[in-house]
């Protein structure tokens, strides 16, 4: 067992390997004397994570009414969070263990929606009447956990503050090191699981029918000589099991890499090192990374490299061998994904319009748009993801808080001030460049105030709503706004009154009630540079003033775009305001429109339901991995400039795509396959962007082969706008039978695509 109060990266480096040859340890429940007391803010972190290891009472709250006593207890042999009912000692059938790598985020106090049910229960004064076991669920002594991938809670309460500072503060450090955890440390856990799945006897050693199920379960087919060769050749140690010849974890390791043999990556090292060579100096490791990846290396830099990548010692000094060079050509450095994209690298001083801008629709909605949960969930998880504009549907709510939710719907409601609190938190945690909260408001005037009071208490500087000066004549850039929040919304004139047609929300629910169209001059004036303005006609928006925009339905927009003078006309506006598209109402399963056809006009604020995860948000994921995730995405210049013709794009700009797909590696398997079933897997590859250029090609399948598949084909595909390009890529398995099952699939702007070999690693 490893030492729990050892430095925790160490942990982490060595946990994959140290557990690979023994089951897990079962956590200890002995009742053991207390602790010394620990301050948990000036505590070394060793003497925190030993007040964890040892383990403490916890009540566990799924509701205000549903809240569980729970001993807790944190193995950190495995990085595993463990507890017992405490009444029974056996585990309950619910998954009893949290496995820290799964854990997304430690938050402290009221900040998910079962505490945010707490709180309001705290406010109307009623604790008493309903919390078990006399529990004191004040803030400082709560905490959640948010866990990957469904984005659970699992919401806690310690029984004194400096017991949940400690759970916090030991908890965050092992989420922050998980995080960290380098490659190569996630492939020695990834080859510990597989270990660990293939022992299925706990021996703590694998046999040859072991090792044979591991490789149906890593997707790949042999022969059963060369299979037990190869089990032979690792077994070097000669060790028996009940007469059976067994590999030891060290074993193992070797049994494994002799199957990770890459025909394809050898015979270029070959090409460059030479046919008799096994090794590369760095004059044929600068002639391979100047010729055939196309960059911008020293010969200082590539010793520097074969120092990093050389991991054989045996090896001459300075050289780098065929395992070397695998594992650089491999890395992260030369995958297809450009390095400079992974943060800012664009100009970020051009108007606010001239980006496109990541933005969700009916972000408060965690599933459909009839029933189901409105949550801050909702709001977080965009922010996350980088999203930069955020829509807020709000409605009158009971003691004249405003609330938020689907109306003339089932879906739930949460409140307008949680929400607010949410983006607080949460709005520049991913990036620092503006939010906009997109109001949607049919609330009365009393709660109109309300919502102002709310903006302006809880963002506080946050808020930005400053007047626009008389002399501004255009939006400003989004370096100028830092860590902003923007509000877009309706406006009053000068005169206080509201025009008439500016009653209209985006789904056309009427937010003029039947107490007549009305609008708090308070929240006016948290209005500046996004002002709601209803659409009648182009020539009628010439006449608007910079910071005027307008919200377009997917089928209002389809209609304007689909005629070349249309598209035309879209692009000119976007070059001078801001234009929002949202998903017709007809949506109600949450569905999402394409993207790419607005963005190729120039709409910036191409609102998508965050929730589902479709193919369009898969788009939309590509589109804004780039500028480093911020969320905003220059505009490629000709749609800047206003004057790009859909229907005759610049000659100018055309282009000829080479691509040549190589080879895969340890490829998945489809859900719905049959248990040891061998996938036949090819490659699918689309062009998405401007009408001429969508197009198709694909590889022919490799039969029973999804450990190392190699194809080797070559294409040559002409692109005629390559700054709206994508390139989609589909791993899918060729079926004798049914459908053919998707494999793996990414999606990339060919504006980010490095030239040369590069990998594409699939998470």
């Amino acid at each position: 067992m490893l030492n729990p109060v050892a430095d925790c990266e160490g942990w982490l480096a060595g946990r994959a390997i140290g557990a690979l040859g023994k089951p897990t340890a079962a956590p200890d429940w002995r009742v053991r004397p207390e602790l010394p007391g620990v301050a948990a803010q000036s505590a070394a972190i060793e003497d925190v994570l030993q007040c964890l290891a040892r383990g403490m009472r916890l009540y566990k709250v799924r509701s205000v009414k549903k809240v569980y006593r729970r001993r807790y207890q944190l193995l950190l042999e495995n990085m595993h969070l463990v507890y017992r009912r405490s009444r029974k000692p056996f585990f309950v059938a619910r998954k009893p263990n949290v496995d820290i790598f799964e854990v997304e985020e430690v938050r402290q106090g009221w900040k998910t929606d079962v505490f945010n049910g707490v709180e309001r229960k705290y406010q109307r004064g009623s604790r008493s009447h309903y919390l078990p076991f006399s529990v004191d669920m004040r803030e400082d002594r709560c905490f959640s956990l948010i866990l990957s991938p469904k984005h659970e809670t699992l919401d806690l309460v310690a029984r004194t503050p400096n017991e949940c500072e400690l759970w916090v503060r030991g908890l965050r450090h092992l989420v922050a090191n998980c995080k960290n955890t380098r490659r190569d440390q996630e492939y020695e856990r990834w080859l510990r699981d597989q270990f660990q799945k293939a022992d299925v006897n706990k021996s703590g050693s694998l046999n040859f029918q072991e090792c044979q199920g591991l490789l149906k379960q890593l997707n790949i087919t042999m022969d059963k000589r060369h299979c037990q060769a190869l089990f032979h050749a690792a077994n070097f140690k000669k060790h028996k099991v009940n007469g059976e010849d067994v590999l030891d974890r060290d074993e193992f390791v070797a049994f494994y890499h002799s199957l990770l043999s890459r025909p394809d990556v050898d015979a270029i090292f070959k090409t460059f090192a030479g046919h008799s060579m096994n090794v590369m100096g760095p004059e044929q490791l600068l002639k391979f990374l100047t010729q055939e990846q196309k960059m911008n290396v020293s010969l200082a830099d590539c010793k520097r490299i074969i120092e990093k990548y050389e991991a054989d010692k045996h090896k001459p000094q300075g050289f780098l061998g065929i395992a070397g060079f695998r594992e650089m050509l491999l890395s992260e450095e030369h995958d297809i994904f450009d390095a400079k994209h992974r943060q800012v690298c664009q100009d970020m001083n051009q108007p606010l319009n001239h980006y496109y801008i990541a933005s969700s629709h009916n972000t408060y909605l965690v599933q459909g748009q009839l029933v189901g949960s409105s949550s801050v969930e909702g709001y977080i998880r965009a922010l996350k993801k980088g999203c930069r504009c955020l829509e807020l549907d709000v409605w009158d709510g009971p003691d004249n808080e405003p609330i938020v939710y689907h109306g003339y719907t089932l879906t739930t409601k949460i409140l307008f001030r949680d929400v607010l609190e949410s983006v607080k938190l949460y709005a520049f945690r991913e990036s620092q460049y503006p939010v906009i909260l997109s109001l949607e408001n049919h609330c009365t005037l009393e709660q109109l105030k309300a919502m102002a009071k709310h903006l302006v208490e809880i963002l506080g500087p946050l808020l930005y709503k400053k007047p626009i000066g008389d002399k501004e004549t255009a939006m400003p850039p989004p370096s100028a706004l830092l860590n902003k929040v923007l509000i877009k919304g309706k406006k009053l004139n000068k005169d206080l009154s509201l025009d008439e047609d500016e009653y209209s929300d985006d789904e056309g629910t009427a937010a003029k009630t039947s107490h007549g169209a009305v609008l708090a001059k308070e929240l006016s004036d948290c209005v500046n540079y996004c002002k709601a303005t209803h659409f009648k006609s182009f020539e009628e928006a010439e006449k608007w003033h910079f910071n005027e925009m307008a919200s377009f339905s997917e089928v209002k927009a389809s209609k304007i775009s689909s005629t070349p003078e249309g598209a035309q006309c879209f692009v000119r506006h976007n070059s001078k305001h801001l234009s929002r598209i949202y998903p017709k109402g007809t949506r109600t399963d949450s569905s999402n429109y394409d993207p790419i056809k607005f963005w190729n006009v120039g709409c910036q604020i191409v609102a998508l339901n965050y929730q589902s995860w479709d193919q369009k948000m898969f788009f939309n994921e590509a589109k804004f991995s780039l500028n480093g995730r911020c969320g905003y995405v220059l505009m490629p210049e000709f749609l800047r400039k206003g004057n790009f013709r859909m229907d005759s794009p610049d000659p100018s700009l055309k282009k000829k795509l080479v691509l040549r797909i190589i080879s895969g590696q340890q490829l998945p398997k489809p859900l719905e396959t049959t248990d040891g079933e061998i996938v036949d897997p090819y490659v699918v590859v689309k062009v998405f962007g401007h009408p001429l250029d969508n197009q198709k090609v694909k590889t022919r399948f490799v039969r029973n082969n999804g450990f190392n598949p190699t194809w080797d084909e070559e294409f040559e595909l002409p692109v005629h706008v390559p700054e709206l390009a994508m390139l989609s890529f589909t791993v899918k398995d060729e079926s004798r039978t049914g459908k053919n099952m998707k494999l793996a699939k990414f999606a990339i702007p060919l504006d980010a695509v490095v030239r040369g070999l590069s990998p594409y690693h699939h998470k």
